[in-house]
């Protein structure tokens, strides 16, 4: 909703009209979420990993910083299709010169469920593996939570013919490829746990099948055994996507968790957003820096009216379409996965900025402003952010360049 005439107070020139805090744990009742059945998880205010229900905010913290709110957590739909991802000692499951010993030590969800691989005395391989699942040619995501156990080197592997595979140092916290061109991520979990992935691309129909291999100091697979050492392993999961999400909790059946759909319609929108001649800003965490990662949106449910701070790749932007003809995209910099940053971007009809971090604003003087009747946030309808919305802004007047330039600092 535009109000025309519309003149900004001298306060409204200081302070934001509108003004979302996500680290503050709480949300404002303008804003609704949208994310059918009760699969999803987040990492609590106690730094361990917990369900949150249908419809609710996923308010994420730090596994290593007790107590510390990264945000709103917005992510896309995902399947977690390993079975039994907790209980290693069910079937699909199995172990070759190694046992399992179920509910060994407390899990990164505070419950004593984190299961024990332990090899045996034999000159071999030592793994935990699943039966094979047909699937279809695509990227894959494996991840589970690990903690040493007397072996703090492993490998990840998917299949045993034509095989994708990668190292994982937990003292090092590296993940180095092996075959395949996998590549992996380690990441601290908190309590002596790390969430380790592989994500690897194959261009065929394939039978998968996931294997954990103990490995020796020296980070061969095959050894003699002491039978004692090993590792513990929590939740284990294998989706289809180029990135590791939240965790998917799983037993019998695999299971999806949909995306969060958080949104500001009616006259939550229109009682705050009252002139297109305004300012943006919002300060996020990306788990990744690839695709269309859209921070928030305002448009008209089409794609035809937008303005959106977005990532675009690697590139921070501000993005804007009036009468289904694009007016600007505005590139502001660099994102790097996992790393903070902020964005603010000012416009009005012929005069639009935008900057990442403080720095020097990019600028076009040639844009006609869009029409617009809600605020997506962390999706355009089609893409997620996959990550953490920290703060929201709205100024109701394009903002001066330089203005635009400190608020987009972190």
């Amino acid at each position: 909703m535009i109000t025309p005439g519309y003149s900004p107070t001298a306060t409204e020139r200081v302070l934001p009209r509108m003004a979302l805090d996500f680290t503050t744990a709480s949300l404002d009742s303008r804003v609704t979420v949208t994310r059918a059945l009760n699969t999803a998880t987040r990492v609590n205010s106690s730094g361990y990993i917990e369900t949150v229900n249908a419809n609710l905010p996923r308010f994420d913290f730090s596994p290593t910083s007790v107590g510390t709110c990264r945000g709103l957590l917005i992510e896309e739909s995902r399947e977690n299709i390993c079975l039994y991802s907790e209980q290693l000692n069910q079937l699909p499951w199995t172990a070759s010169n190694a046992s399992i010993v179920n509910d060994a030590v407390v899990s990164p969800s505070n419950v004593q469920n984190a299961d024990l691989i332990r090899e045996d005395t034999a000159t071999s391989t030592h793994y935990a593996s699943t039966s094979t699942i047909a699937s279809a040619a695509g990227t894959y995501t494996v991840s589970l939570y690990a903690k040493a156990a007397g072996r703090t080197k492993f490998r990840i592997q998917q299949t045993v013919t034509t095989p994708y595979a990668v190292l994982i140092d937990l003292t090092a916290q590296t993940a180095t490829t092996v075959v395949g061109g996998a590549t992996g991520t380690v990441t601290d979990a908190g309590n002596g746990f790390f969430r380790c992935t592989m994500t690897y691309t194959t261009s065929v129909s394939i039978a998968l099948s996931t294997v954990i291999y103990m490995a020796n100091d020296a980070g061969s697979i095959s050894y003699a055994g002491n039978g004692a050492s090993g590792l513990y392993v929590w939740g284990v999961q294998l989706e289809l996507g180029a990135f590791a999400t939240s965790y998917i909790p799983t037993t019998t059946t695999s299971l999806t968790r949909n995306a969060d759909v958080v949104s500001m319609t009616g006259t939550n929108f229109s009682s705050w957003y009252v002139s297109s001649s305004a300012a943006l800003a919002a300060v996020v965490t990306p788990s990744l820096a690839t695709g269309t990662r859209p921070i928030w949106q305002l448009d008209d449910t089409t794609a035809n009216e937008i303005i959106a701070l977005r990532g675009n790749v690697a590139n921070p932007e501000l993005y804007i379409v009036d009468g289904g003809a694009p007016q600007a995209q505005l590139d502001a910099g660099t994102i790097i996965a996992n790393t903070q940053y902020g964005l603010c971007a000012a416009f009005a009809t012929n005069s639009c900025a935008v900057s990442q971090n403080g720095a020097t604003p990019v600028t076009t003087a040639t844009a006609t402003m869009p029409t617009v009747t809600q605020a997506r946030i962390g999706s355009d309808g089609s893409n997620f952010l996959n990550g953490a919305v920290r703060t929201l802004r709205y100024w109701p007047q394009r903002v001066l360049n330089a203005e635009a330039q400190a608020f987009s600092k972190v």
